[in-house]
């Protein structure tokens, strides 16, 4: 088929969204913990959307919540390297 897929070259569609950057086949869509991410010191319970690889090295989207003083909290959801996520 012209431009898609051929059987037995490398990985299937599965096993590349779902690859984590250390290699070891992790799912994205799971929960995470986001740690003193920047401009966002501390840490925070998230949810990793997906991971890309940038020019320093591996990122991921997650989403998170941040307590906001005098209110409820606002969610985030943003790119944040790698080293600033933990698995759960």
């Amino acid at each position: 088929m012209a431009g898609g897929m051929a059987k037995g070259r490398g990985p299937t569609l599965a096993e590349r969204v779902g690859s984590a950057p250390s290699g070891d086949r992790a799912p994205a869509q799971r929960h995470c913990w986001v740690v003193d991410s920047p401009g966002h010191p501390g840490r925070y319970p998230g949810l990793l959307a997906e991971w890309r690889r940038a020019d320093d090295g591996w990122e991921g989207r997650v989403v998170y919540a941040l307590d906001e003083p005098g209110s409820a909290c606002r969610l985030v959801e943003r790119w944040v390297p790698a080293a600033c996520l933990e698995a759960s």
